[in-house]
């Protein structure tokens, strides 16, 4: 025991508050006063996703676990309708149809149902729009001779 000249003081000889480990004190990153910092708009994360803004959460029931089904995301249909002569939409639709497998195989039913009806209809427009194309560069040309 020692004194400071008013009363005895006890030494205490457990660890200080400094050579505590600082994670056992620390708060969670990001949130500050309780509130989502400043890199989450919404406070929750995606999984994988840097910028939860961008993505879409699934909803709970969809209409693929109600029939049981899984959408189609109409792959073969768009690479047929490369073969059109419609190059800028064909393009898109292959495109849609590759997002809409990578959306089913992420889980989200919802986006790979729309992006896939998408990647349909467009494929269709190519196509008929080729047809179209083709059918005018034939009347044209054997109505020249």
């Amino acid at each position: 025991m020692e004194s400071n000249g008013i009363g005895p003081v006890r030494v205490d000889s457990s660890p200080t508050v400094s050579s505590v480990s600082p994670k056992l004190h620390a708060k969670p990153i990001g949130h500050v006063n309780g509130r989502p910092g400043l890199g989450s708009r919404s406070g929750s994360l995606a999984a994988g996703s840097p910028r939860p803004s961008l993505t879409r959460q699934p909803s709970a029931i969809t209409e693929a676990t109600v029939d049981g089904s899984k959408p189609r995301d109409y792959l073969i249909l768009a690479i047929l309708s490369c073969f059109c002569p419609l190059w800028p939409i064909n393009i898109v639709a292959l495109t849609f149809s590759v997002m809409s497998r990578n959306s089913l195989q992420q889980g989200n039913i919802d986006g790979a149902r729309r992006l896939g009806r998408n990647a349909m209809v467009l494929s269709v427009v190519s196509i008929l729009g080729g047809i179209a194309i083709i059918t005018a560069a034939i009347a044209l040309n054997w109505g020249c001779k």
